[in-house]
């Protein structure tokens, strides 16, 4: 699914983590929507071979001094992938809410910075071969269902209340990466269940992915300001997800389903522009407990996909009656 992600890399400073490189192709093309073997076999070559040298990556968020040294934004500013770690199944949590300077319509665009593979427990050829890593094919990740697609453009919907409108979120951005209108229906309700979305998709239309079920095991969520410009402020909030995908399979009747583990952290910032935000979000993949690797790193990260974030507001043009 990913030879433009898994093509000739070089280097890009991003957001977060530690001294590692993170990876980036300079090379982009074409994919069906249909993983074949020779395309996974390509893939895991160009990411075996892949060389570059290994940079410090810039922060986006930095931290005030007053920042708890455990919240969502002590942990994103550490930059080390070790600290994105699986969260531990707890109380379900409620609904992520989205501060004022969200409020609105925007048309974000999502850029691939980079992939990282962190473990030092699992020989990075061992986690290559593995096809069910979250992002190695297309639709792993819902929301971002080609990782390594070099622009996307999709829109995000926070209402008055702060909460996000799902079913435009998902639909737009996963027709987007996917390239065509995917999409049949998304099935969500925040006041009855907020941690559990359906996505159907047009019947036989995309190999991999016939529905998704997503489950949201725990939210994090910080407010703080830019201790840049202390007028500005800094959102992050992070979505541990377990994704259950339903796909064509190459035996009669029988439905391909496929488990991932996955978090998405995600940085808005606000800038001078009310109209306008600037931001990050990385995508740390987990092992499931039922992969034969799993008790080597069983709560890490084997892989790390980073993506740069500009949003602009939707502005409604106010028709004269003249």
């Amino acid at each position: 699914m990913l030879p433009r992600l898994l093509a000739s890399v070089t280097i890009l400073l991003a957001s977060h983590l530690s001294a590692h490189a993170l990876q980036q192709p300079t090379t982009t093309c074409n994919t069906a929507a249909t993983s074949t073997p020779n395309n996974a076999m390509s893939r895991r070559n160009a990411i075996a071979s892949a060389a570059a040298p290994v940079a410090l990556l810039a922060p986006l968020v930095f931290l005030p001094r007053e920042a708890v040294a455990e919240s969502l934004a002590a942990k994103l500013s550490k930059r080390d992938a070790a600290a994105l770690k699986n969260s531990v199944f707890n109380i379900p949590p409620s609904a992520q809410i989205y501060p004022s300077f969200m409020k609105g319509n925007w048309d974000v665009s999502l850029k691939f910075a980079g992939y990282l593979f962190p473990s030092k427990t699992i020989n990075k050829d061992d986690i290559v071969k593995n096809v069910n890593v979250p992002g190695f094919q297309k639709c792993s990740i819902a929301t971002i269902a080609d990782v390594g697609r070099d622009n996307t453009i999709f829109r995000l919907a926070i209402n008055n209340n702060g909460l996000e409108d799902r079913f435009q979120t998902l639909s737009t951005s996963i027709n987007a990466h996917l390239g065509y209108k995917a999409v049949e229906k998304v099935i969500y309700d925040p006041t009855t269940n907020p941690n559990r979305i359906g996505i159907e998709f047009v019947k036989n239309r995309t190999r991999n992915a016939e529905r998704i079920e997503l489950f949201c095991n725990a939210r994090e969520s910080e407010l703080v300001k830019n201790p840049i410009q202390d007028n500005l402020n800094i959102f992050v909030c992070s979505e541990y997800v377990r994704q259950v995908t339903f796909g064509l399979s190459q035996e009669f009747g029988v439905a391909r389903e496929v488990i991932g583990n996955y978090a998405h952290f995600w940085t808005w910032k606000e800038t001078e522009d009310p109209n306008v935000l600037m931001g990050n979000v990385l995508t740390a993949c987990y092992l499931d407990p039922q992969d034969a690797l799993f008790f080597q790193e069983p709560s890490k990260p084997v892989a790390v996909y980073s993506h740069q974030i500009s949003a602009k507001r939707e502005l409604v043009e106010v028709q004269s009656n003249k």
